[in-house]
């Protein structure tokens, strides 16, 4: 377990609670513009004397903070947030050491050109939207876009396996204060009282953490678009499982996994998780007829965790102390009543935004109409229905996220994306016969997650989506890669005699 609970993950779980006891301080106060003053300052000196520890930073308020306004200030009628504060700090700070020759980056990089069709993609957004609309409202509609330019630091560290190490614990710690956060605030909200309840829901709506919606009977739907990193970490983890053997208490954790697709109510998440969940099974099967045995033989833990992953539900919302406020017996009939009452919702709004959607692709197929345009449909959403109650809605926002790609950038938008995609899964699939072959299996399914999730809900134009193709770069094997990966020599006995070698050492950046 040590690839994902190591020294980094505790490291980085402390960060993590440090940044929103942060954000507690700066939310009851009037100190956010010097507190993001300071982070930008601390970003840009870390990642000058560390570019790895900078980028570690950027990449843990992403997997934690799900729309980077933990700390918000107005600066000059704009509104500045702690994911954009890093993110300038971060780039400043690589930026100064590509001036004075501490850092470098290659133009000849395969991995940058890789990036080359989706650029030219955003560039056409951005025109297109310019020379039509508003700039604050195509900015506004594209500005997640920049997230993409971490590429550039990301591509100027030497990623040594003990860095790629790191990464993993990253994300673990992540997934695992967004899981315990999901749980306390279904803790919170099935036990406490009105007044508890209206100063929590408003400090996590304000700060755009969590989605929570009251299911009737106690019972409460907890939302959090970070949620997408716990599933992403839970592919991972049943890839890992696959080639150990996995012990019985681990399906704690893929159960807790489990809680949280449950909790979320999240159909995209579904969507998302068969063809990922599909496809580890194919690439394990693969490998032999031995891999595909030890597989079936985890079923029953597997089926296990499901169970438990439903029961844990129960253990919260039933905890005696303080006496809870829900009708037990109506539990499970409220989740499903509530589950299917928003899919005939979800299903048929999304089925009003699709011809529209179609007519605006045909007007213009090539070049698109560009960031900031929106498009006008009937909707069944009842919170829609309470501005417009004739139902009609627009937004720049919408659920078809492939065609909303191709709206915005034109044919170029999916086509970039599915081209970096093809470039990043041929790579990977080279080392899935390797001594570290779970991780590029889960990191080819994570991927195929979040572009089918895309299908239905929009990720790949947010930070979420942009982040995980960043945070895939640093793994994709190149020359320098180095010869004995450090996160399975635990599990790896023909390897034990390597544990005496000396693992290349990192590169001082």
């Amino acid at each position: 377990m040590r690839q994902f609970f190591d020294k980094m993950f505790w490291r980085s779980f402390s960060v993590i609670v440090v940044i929103y006891l942060i954000a507690t301080l700066a939310y009851q106060s009037d100190y956010s513009g010097l507190i993001l003053f300071v982070m930008a300052v601390a970003s840009a000196f870390l990642s000058y004397k560390s570019l790895h520890r900078g980028l570690a930073l950027a990449f843990l308020e992403l997997f934690c903070n799900p729309h980077g306004v933990l700390v918000i200030a107005p600066f000059f009628g704009f509104s500045f947030t702690l994911r954009m504060a890093i993110f300038v700090g971060v780039m400043l700070g690589w930026g100064i050491g590509i001036f004075t020759r501490r850092y470098h980056i290659s133009i000849h990089d395969v991995r940058l050109k890789q990036f080359i069709l989706l650029a030219l993609a955003i560039a056409i957004g951005f025109i297109m939207g310019g020379v039509s609309r508003d700039p604050s409202i195509v900015f506004s509609d594209g500005n997640a876009y920049f997230f993409l330019l971490y590429i550039f630091p990301i591509l100027s560290v030497h990623w040594t396996q003990e860095r790629r190490h790191e990464l993993l614990q990253l994300l673990a710690s992540g997934a695992v204060w967004v899981l315990f956060l999901s749980l306390g605030l279904l803790y919170v909200f099935s036990h406490f009282g009105e007044n508890t309840l209206r100063t929590v829901y408003t400090f996590f709506r304000d700060l755009r953490v969590a989605e929570i919606t009251n299911l009737g009977s106690g019972a409460y739907r907890i939302f959090i678009q970070s949620q997408t990193f716990v599933v992403i970490f839970g592919l991972m983890f049943f890839s890992f499982c696959a080639f150990v053997n996995c012990k019985r208490w681990w399906i704690l954790f893929e159960s807790l996994i489990i809680t949280i697709l449950l909790l979320s109510l999240s159909r995209s998440f579904w969507v998302g998780l068969a063809p990922a969940v599909v496809l580890i099974i194919a690439l394990i099967c693969s490998k032999g007829r031995a891999s595909c045995r030890a597989l079936m033989k985890q079923v029953p833990l597997h089926l296990a965790a499901v169970f438990l992953g439903v029961a844990m539900i129960y253990i919260v919302v039933l905890f005696p102390i303080p006496p809870q406020r829900v009708d037990s017996s109506f539990l499970a009939e409220t989740f499903k009543d509530r589950a299917v009452e928003d899919q005939e919702v979800a299903i048929s709004s999304r089925w009003n935004l699709l011809r529209p959607m179609v007519n605006l692709i045909i007007e213009s197929p090539l070049v698109g109409h560009g960031f900031g345009k929106g498009v006008t449909f009937q909707t069944d959403d009842p919170r829609a229905r309470e501005v417009s109650p004739d139902g009609t809605w627009t937004t720049y926002s919408m659920e078809w996220g492939w065609l909303e790609l191709w709206i915005k950038m034109g044919l170029l938008g999916p086509v970039g994306f599915l081209y970096l995609a093809f470039e990043i899964v041929k790579r990977f699939l080279r080392g899935i016969n390797g001594e570290n072959g779970w991780l590029s299996i889960g990191l080819i399914a994570s991927l195929v997650f979040i572009y089918a999730t895309h299908l239905f809900s929009p990720y790949l134009n947010h930070p979420i989506g942009l982040g995980l193709l960043l945070f895939l770069i640093p793994f994709l094997p190149t020359k320098n890669s180095d010869a004995i990966p450090v996160a399975v020599l635990e599990f790896e006995p023909r390897l034990k005699a390597a544990k005496e070698m000396p693992v290349t050492a990192s590169r001082s950046t």
